[in-house]
């Protein structure tokens, strides 16, 4: 009885533990609100590039930074719970 209850409690512990993590994540998912973040235009993405092109940037370099970093962070808090 005492091992079931330990075992129960251990359970109940790793479902807080991943569900803290899930709450973690999704206030990640809303850090960027479109009513203050508008989604760009074509346009605005095709200016951007021509911009950065033209001084030796990519805009590709720039997103795939930007996109790792979320990743890399959400997976940080995705690991740590399954730890």
């Amino acid at each position: 009885m005492v091992q079931q209850a330990t075992e129960l409690g251990e359970g109940d512990s790793r479902i807080e533990k991943l569900e803290e993590a899930l709450q973690r994540i999704a206030a990640w998912a809303d850090a960027y609100p479109l009513q203050v973040f508008p989604e760009p235009s074509a346009f605005y993405y095709a200016h951007a590039a021509q911009v950065l092109t033209a001084n030796g940037m990519a805009l590709d370099l720039l997103s795939a930074a930007a996109m790792r970093h979320v990743v890399t962070q959400v997976g940080k808090i995705a690991k740590d719970a399954l730890a």
